[in-house]
């Protein structure tokens, strides 16, 4: 998960323009092309000419094109000042299929990083703003869905998803906030589509040869080191993840999301400052982690709708 400033220079912009950017029509689910590598969501599109346009989606990052993309797709730079300095944007390209909807804003940074798995980009939480999706995790899928159009379940399996608003009640931020069980303690997780862990090779060793590169979920350090020490039965394997300094993670028996008992999921050590801080900036309230496709893999779907501020579970 990655916060940049660019997010936040964008986010008042977004959220000013949010009235013409919302899905609000009404229409059926929807089918987007993607692909689901390790519980991860690629959009796998054509641009209007035709080019293929791979994009990670990460309900909870920044939007970026990379830099190969946009030498690749011959799009325009420019550079425009930031509180950071001056930074490379290039306009998304228009997708070929006109019901994959568009990012909220029309330029975007241009990033010399790799992305995600060869990806040309990503689409963050900016693009899933005033949308609803289903994440298909059983079938490989994702749904567009009309704001308010949620299956139906027992009311029991359908949680509010809190975001941060402004003084009028209006969303100020994508970044949404659910609430989860374990060990008896109620935990605030940044609800984190695209949370990834980078294993390192002893990791993957242990892991009995798991993929480099998987969806993973995060926790705070002192709610790691409690869990630690109240279960000395849990697994732990460290210097395991590579994307954060060789962090820890730990295999949690048991998780309730939603009225579902989920589990075991892998969680990866972060410091508190990066969410009780950083991210908190972002959310309506202090954050203890964030769950992911760990986690979110139990499900046969999950259902966000950002515009109405819920979320429904099924297994």
């Amino acid at each position: 998960m990655r916060v940049i400033v660019w997010f936040l220079v964008g986010l008042a912009a977004a959220c000013r323009t949010s009235g013409s950017t919302q899905v609000t029509a009404k229409h059926p689910p929807v089918e987007l092309p993607v692909a689901v590598e390790e519980d991860r969501f690629y959009l796998q599109a054509k641009t209007a000419s035709g080019s293929p346009l791979r994009i990670f989606l990460d309900s909870a990052g920044d939007t970026f094109l990379t830099r190969q993309a946009v030498q690749r797709l011959e799009l325009p730079v420019r550079r425009v000042p930031t509180p950071e300095g001056e930074r490379e944007t290039a306009p998304f390209p228009s997708f070929y299929d006109a019901r994959v909807p568009r990012p909220q804003l029309e330029a975007y940074p241009v990033v010399d990083e790799a992305p995600r798995d060869r990806a040309d980009g990503t689409l963050g939480a900016l693009w899933f703003a005033g949308r609803a999706f289903t994440f298909d995790y059983a079938g490989k899928r994702l749904w567009l869905r009309s704001p308010g159009d949620v299956p139906p379940v027992p009311a029991a399996h359908r949680i509010p998803v809190g975001l941060r608003r402004d003084e009028d009640g209006q969303p100020a931020s994508p970044y949404g906030r659910i609430e989860v069980q374990i060990d008896g303690a109620s935990l605030d997780m940044l609800l984190d589509t695209g949370a990834t862990i980078t294993l390192t090779d002893a990791a993957r060793q242990a892991l009995g040869g798991a993929a480099r590169e998987r969806a993973g979920s995060f926790i705070v350090e002192t709610v790691f080191e409690r869990w630690r020490r109240a279960h000395p039965e849990w697994r732990v394997i460290e210097a395991a993840d590579h994307a954060a300094g060789d962090a820890p993670i730990i295999e949690v028996p048991d998780v309730r999301i939603a009225g579902h008992e989920i589990g075991p999921v892998w969680f990866a050590r972060r410091p508190d400052p990066g969410f009780r801080r950083a991210v908190a900036q972002l959310m309506d309230r202090p954050g203890d982690g964030a769950i992911g496709g760990s986690a979110l893999r139990h499900f046969q779907r999950v259902t966000v709708d950002w515009a109405n501020a819920t979320a429904v579970f099924e297994r």
